[in-house]
């Protein structure tokens, strides 16, 4: 009974021990803690449980062979698992991932493998009283074996640990590797190789041995700008100051584009059939420099054709016969439809048909890329868009520093008649919803009709001002005013018509009309 009674304490000791360490494993678990060594560490708390049972053996002087293998078994899992809670709940900074871990992953292993080191040498001096002097004798045979049998996996691992000293690169970089496709975003560097992941989600582990033989280009993690160079080449009869002003404003307006560094155009040399420039353009869409590339060169298409621009093609000398004939077809299609747009539209509704013809004819036909503004709030202006092809979105600017979209406009509708026919100032920022093309009708083209023929002011007056009567009538409702007259609208706006193209006239002929 008293040689139970002697066990009993010890083996309940133990147990409670277990229980300890399983409910705090529980507790680590609830918060998430992410514990990679889930079966080690049962295994621990079940080695230090049998090592506090087996205290009352070994003091009275028995069972040495199973106290030294349990201190062996516990000191060892005590540094794995102990190093184990220090990454998870410390060095992997769980309190704010977005950081990332305070160390690389292989400076982590390469602790924890000295550390496993050191508690093996103590446990074979002090547990398994063995002399330190045999213990690395046996280890300097042991790897000298090793290395010879795993040369390429020592050669990842030194040129790994190279790579974290000299820290070429980060967590979150984007790099270009020699033989590797594209670029591709580092994720993490263990021993033997670096996981990288590529825009398309594909996973690569790259040897380290092979990232440190290769160049590598890196473009950072997106928090610092980077500069894209863009060659282009431009006719010998486009000025050289005028290309560059075209070049650059297609620059700015290129989506992912920084402002800051500005983007900057150079005349590089003088080619067979053109005159090369670089566009030199700063971006943080490090990610994405195809994209960016694809957005650079649309925009300088959509400026230079805009611009009448027309980038060259390699100087051959060919005779066509066919081509003058389609081209007459192409234009007189494009004549056509311009009238027809034209005759539809409530501004000209008054006109006959002889001086909208003569009008569609003035236009000229601009293409603008997606989301490329077409007019910008509080720009000066002389000129009316009608919608070809696509849609565009009205928006502009509140009070208190936001953007509100008013309304959006498709095929056959028209905007800017106000800057048109009097000067004022564009009232809202248009721009485009996809691809588009607008018909363009300037002041110039206006001016000899309106200087003509009086008349033609009046008409464009009083379809202005139903226009504009017909847009502010359920606003106004709303806030309980009453309406303008019409009469006096029109008589105000044929007075800045006149003003704004220079012709003679008093308001009296308005009331004639």
């Amino acid at each position: 009974m008293t040689h139970l009674h002697e066990w009993l304490l010890p083996a309940l000791r133990a147990f409670a021990l277990l229980v300890v360490l399983e409910l705090v494993y529980f507790l680590l678990r609830r918060l998430r803690a992410k514990i990679k060594l889930r079966a080690l560490y049962h295994l621990w708390a079940l080695s230090a449980s049998a090592l506090l049972a087996l205290v009352p053996l070994h003091t009275s002087g028995g069972g040495e062979i199973a106290w030294k293998t349990t201190v062996s078994i516990t000191a060892i899992l005590t540094v794995i698992v102990g190093f184990a809670l220090l990454e998870s709940l410390i060095l992997l900074r769980p309190w704010k991932p977005s950081l990332g871990p305070m160390m690389p992953k292989l400076a982590r292993d390469v602790m924890r493998l000295l550390l496993l080191v050191t508690a093996v040498l103590l446990v074979a001096k002090l547990a398994l009283d063995q002399t330190l002097s045999t213990v690395l004798v046996s280890s300097t045979v042991l790897s000298a074996v090793v290395g010879l049998a795993l040369q390429d996996v020592l050669k990842n691992i030194f040129a790994g640990v190279a790579l974290d000293l000299e820290r070429p690169f980060a967590r979150g970089d984007w790099l270009e590797i020699e033989g590797l496709p594209g670029v591709n975003r580092v994720l993490d560097m263990s021993w033997r190789s670096t996981h990288l992941r590529s825009k398309e989600g594909v996973d690569i582990y790259e040897p380290n041995a092979t990232i440190s033989d290769s160049r590598v280009v890196n473009y950072g993690s997106g928090t610092r700008p980077v500069a894209l160079l863009l060659e282009i080449g431009l006719p010998f009869s486009a000025p050289p100051r005028e290309a560059e002003a075209a070049l650059m404003a297609a620059a700015r307006s290129a989506p992912g584009v920084v402002g800051i560094p500005q983007p900057r155009v150079f005349l590089f040399s003088y080619g067979d059939s053109a005159i090369v420039y670089r566009v030199r353009v700063w971006t943080k869409n490090v990610h994405d420099l195809n994209g960016l590339r694809d957005a650079v060169y649309s925009r300088m298409w959509y400026e230079l054709e805009r611009r009448k621009i027309v980038i060259p093609f390699p100087i051959r000398t060919v005779y066509m016969h066919q081509a003058r004939e389609e081209e007459r077809e192409l234009e007189a299609a494009e004549h056509e439809r311009a009238v027809a747009l034209f005759s539809g539209l409530d501004l000209f509704s008054e006109l006959d048909q002889e001086t909208v013809e003569t009008l569609a004819t003035s236009t000229e036909l601009q293409a603008f890329d997606d989301g490329e503004a077409l007019v910008e709030e509080g720009a000066s202006g002389d000129s009316l868009f009608v919608i070809a092809e696509g849609t565009v979105a009205i928006s502009k600017k509140q009070s208190g520093g936001g953007i509100v979209e008013l309304a959006t406009l498709g095929s056959g509708e028209f905007f800017g008649e106000m800057s048109l026919l009097t000067g004022e100032p564009r009232s809202a920022t248009v721009a485009a919803r996809g691809v588009c093309r607008v018909l363009k009708l300037t002041k110039a083209a206006v001016a000899p009709l309106i200087q003509n023929d009086p008349k033609v002011a009046e008409a464009l007056s009083r379809a202005l001002a139903a226009r504009r009567a017909e847009a502010a009538a359920t606003l106004e409702r709303e806030r309980g005013r009453e309406q303008p007259k019409a009469q006096a609208d029109q008589i105000s706006l044929l007075r800045r018509i006149r003003s704004f193209f220079t012709i003679g006239g008093n308001s009296e002929d308005a009331d004639e009309g």
